[in-house]
């Protein structure tokens, strides 16, 4: 399978970026002010601004104007909008929505969200433990109804609680379910859950619930029928109740298919053919499950249920969390996962994000919640993965973000300590899917799959490492006996995925 038919894992875009940089003929770009809010002038500024994520102290750092970057990243469409001081202050648009098309994006084109659906289910699932619907730490298959976790001597020593799906600790078997537009029918999710369905696993526990993290998006499959089970409602008739409308997001959607008029005006994505060049997806997009990458929204949205949760935290309305429930979404519950969003820092520099990449799509949700700062930027094409990035490095810029972009110094590091990071590190949540590092010329090397090698360049901080030419981190993590046993990959400001080191030297 394509690296770009490959959904879910970080890692795997970011070495299909190291490895693909092909160029589009330059598509229209402007500004669209639709939707009631439009640029202002520091949203004007990082569009003409945009930089790299990952700054090295010392060395200058390069800027391109968005038309730049769209055509470099062959990204027909973008959309976007910020927060700052707690308030929508800037929306903006730029581009098509099909390339070679007339239709320009608008702030009201919708695009497929992708895995920011689980940020946003995750909040519903909060909702109805506030109305004591559901209970974070009992049994989900108290409420399951049209299918139940299979039991097995794992659930006997653990049963799966929401809590375990929220946080990616349920165990359930990886899995990643996409579905053609043009399918003659699409499953319900018992029924996928139930295995079968073009050739798909039965799902079931597969580790210790809350023993470790896990990406998982057959547990927010199994999130879904939870919610849907629970409540007696559709998931998209439920978030209209819930989310939807008390937040006025007027341009978000869990229904699928889309209706024909939603269909026509959304957002076409694009992804890479066989000679490496971006067409647009057979009937605009694939099918994905709602609760893990189905939602259709616009930055606006996002941005006014980000502005939600914030509300609920400072205790400013109850609309859709206590402040309790808010503060457990935004609490640590392993390695760098809340209840269903990555969390990085603390106190006011506390940052909550989740990206989202669907095949022809790519969205990145950033926010501050105690700061009031926030951003999203969704693009129609495979190639907003690095667009997007240097767009929010340059909204972090123009709005004063702090952590954003990312700055190191570089360092050196002795023959000794680069031998101690030699081997072969597995990805956790798909072991054939491996890491090698190697010593070459004095030099760590590092190599996945059949991608090229990257020199691996010591930082002033211990065991952490860059290529900064890509903005890529690799920290490299140690057990109690001091040796390395596994290390975090990730785009600069990212959350990144983890590799287990599984052959030594």
């Amino acid at each position: 399978m394509p690296a770009s038919r490959r959904a879910g894992h970080t890692t795997t875009w970011i070495f299909a970026c190291l490895a693909i940089m092909t160029a589009c003929e330059r598509l229209p770009a402007g500004v669209d002010p639709a939707g009631g809010i439009g640029p202002d002038d520091r949203l004007a500024r990082a569009a003409e601004h945009f930089q790299q994520p990952l700054v090295i102290e010392g060395q200058p750092v390069k800027t391109w104007s968005i038309d730049q970057r769209m055509e470099r990243f062959s990204v027909p469409g973008v959309s976007v909008a910020v927060i700052d001081d707690f308030r929508l202050v800037a929306a903006g648009a730029w581009g098509v929505t099909v390339a070679g098309g007339d239709d320009a994006v608008t702030t009201e084109t919708i695009f497929q969200a992708g895995s920011v659906s689980k940020a946003v289910s995750a909040v519903l699932a909060l909702a109805l433990v506030g109305d004591g619907t559901l209970e974070l730490d009992e049994p989900i298959n108290e409420v399951l109804r049209s299918w139940k976790v299979p039991d097995n001597e794992l659930t006997q020593t653990s049963p799966v609680t929401l809590r375990h799906v929220l946080s990616h600790q349920a165990g359930f078997t990886p899995f990643t379910y996409l579905i053609p537009r043009s399918a003659a029918s699409v499953p319900s999710m018992a029924k996928l859950l139930m295995g079968g369905h073009r050739d798909w696993p039965v799902i079931t526990v597969e580790g210790l619930p809350g023993s470790r993290y896990s990406y998982s998006n057959a547990g927010f499959c199994v999130l879904q029928l939870v919610l849907e089970d629970s409540s007696n409602l559709s998931l998209h008739e439920l978030a209209s109740q819930q989310l939807f409308g008390p937040l006025g997001m007027q341009h978000s959607t869990f229904a699928e298919p889309l209706d024909s008029a939603q269909l026509a005006t959304a957002a076409t994505g694009h992804t890479m053919d066989n000679d490496l060049q971006y067409v647009p997806v057979e009937g605009k997009a694939e099918i994905a499950p709602g609760a893990t990458g189905g939602l259709w929204s616009t930055p606006s949205d996002l941005m006014l249920f980000a502005l939600g949760v914030m509300q609920a935290l400072r205790g400013e309305g109850d609309n859709v969390l206590s402040t309790a429930l808010a503060t457990e979404y935004l609490t640590l519950q392993t390695e760098n996962m809340g209840l269903g969003i990555f969390l990085e820092g603390e106190g006011a520099a506390l940052r909550a994000s989740h990206g989202g990449e669907m095949v022809g799509f790519i969205t990145n949700l950033v926010f501050y919640p105690n700061l009031g700062k926030g951003a999203v930027v969704m693009a129609n094409s495979e190639g907003g993965r690095r667009f997007n990035h240097q767009f929010i490095a340059a909204i972090a810029n123009e709005y004063d973000w702090p952590g954003l972009p990312v700055r190191r110094s570089l360092g050196t590091a002795s023959l000794e300590q680069l031998r101690e990071l030699v081997g072969v590190y597995s990805l956790d949540a798909e072991p054939d899917f491996t890491f090698t590092v190697r010593l070459e010329d004095g030099a760590a090397v590092g190599q996945i799959e059949q991608y090229s090698p990257i020199e691996l360049i010591p930082t002033e901080e211990p065991d952490l490492y860059v290529v900064p030419r890509e903005n890529l981190e690799v920290l490299f993590r140690r057990a109690e006996d001091d040796t390395v046993s596994w290390l975090t990959m990730r785009w600069s400001g990212g959350h990144g995925s983890k590799f287990i080191r599984r052959v030594a030297p």
